[in-house]
């Protein structure tokens, strides 16, 4: 697990974001872009690894659905909702098929983007939007 802690504002003011992703250099990008946002990053490549971690209480989720190790991004997604359904969680994948309301609305993702050239910016605006739209007890 690779943690980027940006300590450019107080602690209590930043939110707690995980990725996970199993493509390191998906990783590097999507850390280029986020690290403005003065958060606190944790990278997984497994879902499981993510499961583990959930007690640290991430405000947001960026998760692929194709990650190495048991479990895919789906069956991810249904743990994260058992743990806390609260928890906002963005799909972030090559997965075509999973491109439309119905589906993202159905395993209850906030909002899906699939990965392309310009994508890695959208991510970072997509963020900073589901960011602004936490409650305040979320953004701690």
């Amino acid at each position: 697990m690779l943690v980027i802690n940006i300590m450019q504002m107080e602690p209590k003011n930043y939110p707690r974001i995980f990725i996970v992703e199993d493509n390191l250099l998906y990783q590097q990008l999507i850390a280029k872009e986020l690290e403005s946002l003065f958060g606190e990053i944790h990278f997984f490549t497994k879902g499981e690894t993510c499961l583990e971690a959930l007690g640290k209480d991430p405000s947001i989720i960026i998760l692929d659905y194709d990650l190495e190790g048991e479990i895919n991004g789906l069956d991810t997604m249904k743990e994260i909702r058992k743990f806390n359904p609260a928890i906002y969680v963005i799909l972030f994948s090559n997965q075509k098929n999973l491109n439309n309301s119905e589906n993202v609305i159905q395993y209850g993702f906030f909002d899906y983007l699939e990965k392309r050239d310009h994508s890695f910016s959208l991510l970072r605006q997509m963020v900073c939007a589901t960011y602004h739209s936490l409650p305040e007890q979320k953004k701690l």
